[in-house]
Formats: structure tokens, sequence, C-alpha cells
């Protein structure tokens, strides 16, 4: 094997460990004997049947959301069976000539939150002339199911629910906060983390045709199909030896920093809360076990980078490092079909690890494929 292959395939590998969120060094035995997950209990979200929840526990002292996000809201899409939990910030005032609203979906495992450094970035660069909304997946946050207890081992997490899910939700926002402003200057940008990045590449073509009209674009954040079905081939090793429960919620937050899953404490400081809640025993105990996911692992990356590449939009995709695409995506770059943007020192959780970076790119994207930025001056018919 010639040495640039074999690095290759280093890099390759390096990339599967890093989208597990595994740190870069070997694997401990201490970590390994970490045990046995504590199984969900009836209702996704809401805890684990091995220590009884306490929501009336008084929190500690954690970052609150408000801090990143104008508003917190829960909406019960019906013909989805969900009560979804969501953040938004909405633009100041509609006088510029496009508005932009970035609408972001989370990956697996992860929240609503993981975008919250970075929406306060983004609002604060545009002087609140953005909008952003970001929510709990099913099975995420604070998100739950309307479904009877009984019913709750009959709920979906294949792609496609997801999908849906998503698809609701945007006609949700748009018809509650966005028809309020002129839908000329309107631009809507997808932005999806690993998971939610193949997400919103699905969606686009589902969503309403009023909507669709005004999205401009989707931009993916460290996700490339190959890399991410190699991936979910070690995923049950990563989730055996990631602990599920922690003292506190400090304690959680200083091991995944410690661990190098959050390469920013700010950041982690508003994410890693979001993953937990409280339990009797004054613990924290993480709200999502990926493991009930695992039936429908095999539909969530299938096809998407062709999908993404031959996708009718403008396209942005972020990568944490290099040498990791895969042959679709590989070609497309070299026709030109999308803009992609290599962040050499951050982790799998860009938005998380660099979110003034991933602020910056968001703004160029929608700043150089929006033409309603674009205007012509002429001295034509001036005498």
């Amino acid at each position: 094997m010639s040495g640039l292959r074999k690095q290759m395939l280093l890099n390759h590998l390096q990339k599967v460990q890093e989208v597990l969120g595994e740190s870069s060094g070997s694997e401990s035995e201490e970590q390994d004997s970490l045990g046995e997950l504590p199984t969900l209990n009836g209702k996704p979200g809401l805890g684990h049947s091995a220590l009884e929840v306490d929501e009336t526990m008084p929190k500690e002292e954690i970052v609150n959301w408000n801090k990143f996000f104008t508003e917190k809201k829960m909406v019960n899409i019906a013909d989805r069976a969900h009560n979804f939990n969501y953040y938004y910030s909405l633009p100041k005032n509609n006088n510029d000539r496009s508005i932009p609203i970035y609408i972001f979906h989370h990956g697996a495992g992860s929240s609503g939150l993981t975008f919250a450094n970075l929406t306060k970035e983004l609002y604060a660069r545009m002087n609140e002339e953005c909008g952003c909304f970001s929510f709990d997946a099913r099975g995420h946050g604070e998100t739950t199911s309307t479904l009877p207890v009984k019913k709750i081992r009959t709920i979906k997490y294949d792609r496609d629910a997801f999908v849906n899910d998503f698809k609701a939700f945007i006609s949700y926002i748009y018809d509650m906060y966005l028809i309020s402003y002129p839908k000329e200057k309107l631009s809507i940008i997808l932005v999806g983390h690993s998971l939610g990045g193949s997400i919103c590449t699905f969606t686009l073509t589902h969503i309403r045709s009023d909507i669709r009209k005004r999205v401009l674009g989707v931009a993916m954040f460290d996700i490339v199909e190959e890399v991410a079905i190699q991936a979910l081939q070690k995923v049950q090793h990563f989730l055996y030896s990631t602990p599920n429960q922690f003292p506190s919620y400090k304690e959680a937050v200083d091991w995944h920093v410690s661990n190098g899953l959050s390469h920013l404490q700010s950041s982690a400081e508003i994410s890693i809360p979001a993953l937990f809640q409280k339990v009797k025993d004054g613990g924290v105990v993480r709200r999502t076990d990926l493991r009930m996911f695992s039936p429908y692992w095999d539909t969530w990356f299938t096809g998407l980078s062709h999908h993404f590449v031959t996708l009718a939009t403008c396209k942005l995709l972020i990568l944490a490092g290099n040498d990791n695409l895969d042959r679709e995506l590989i070609i497309g770059q070299m026709q030109g079909k999308y803009q992609l943007v290599v962040f050499q020192d951050s982790g799998h959780f860009l938005q998380e690890d660099a979110p003034k970076k991933c602020a910056l790119t968001l703004i160029d994207f929608w700043k150089r494929n929006d033409n309603k930025n674009v205007v012509i001056k002429s001295n034509w018919g001036l005498k």
C-alpha cells in the first residue's frame, strides 16, 4: 500500500471516530468498563426507567437559553403526534432588500440548543436583521410524544419520519411568523448538522411550493454519506463507552469538554445540559438513548451525497477536516455544484466549536447567492 493511500485511510478512520464523538486517543479500559446504559422508560425524551425522573426538582445554575434566543415555545403539530419544543429570534425590521431566515436541524442525540452560540453570533453580526429557528426533533430534548404510553414503542425514527416532522415544522413557523414579512424579501436557508444535514437535504423537495420558492439554499455541517455509514457500524461501542448519567450538570459539561466532545466551554455550557435532566437522587440522566434508533440507522444517510449534489438550490458543505469527501461529493465539488469550506481546528460539532466562523460562513453564503443583495446602478436614460 502506498504511503499516500495509507495516510488517506488513516485520515478516513480518524474522521469516523470524530463523527462518533470519540476522543483522538485510544480507548481506555476504564471507558470500556462503564457497563450497560440504563434503558429508556415509556416516553422518548423523558428520561430512563432505571432512574426516576423528577421534573419538580430545582435546577442547578446553568446557562439559560434566553441569552441566545428571544423566545422558547412548544407547539403541538397534531398529524405528527408530538409536542415540539423550539427556540427562535425574529428579525427586528423588514427594511432591507433581503431578510435571511436560518432554520436549523440538529443531529442524532443532540438538541436545538446545539445552535445557541451560532444563533447568538448570527444575530449580533447581522444587527438583529435575520431570523433563527431551532427545534428539538422527535426523541430529543424537550420534545415529547402525544401518543398513549402503550403506543410509544410504535414511534418511528427513520429518515422519512424526521423529514415529515421538519416539513410540518417549517410550514408552521412560516404561517405563524414569516407570513407577516414581505414574501419577496424572505431568503430561507436550511442548516443541518450531521443527521440534520441529511434531513434538510431530503426535506427541501417536500415542503410546500410557496415556501420552497423562498428557500435560498441548504447548508450541511460535517456530514459525508460514506463516513457516516461507516461510523454507524461502530456506534454501539461508542454508546456503551459513554457515561449516561452524572452527579450534576456541571460534571456532565466537564466530562464532554475534557474528553474532546466539546471544544468550546461557552458552547458546552448551553448545549450539554439540554441533553440531560434531573433525577430523584439529585444527579442528571441523558434524555436520549440512541440505541432505540438502531433499527432505523440504515435509512438516515443512504443516497445523501447524490441527492445533495443534484439538489436544485444553492448548497454549502462545511467539514471539520479534509480528505473525507466520497466519490459523489468529489465529483460535485470539481464541477462547482456546491460550496465547500473546511475548518481545520474544529471537532465534529463545528457549530459549537467554531460559532464565529460558522456565522461568518453562513452570512457569506447568503450574500453571495441572494440576488436581492445585488444593486445594479446605471446612468442609462439620464441626461
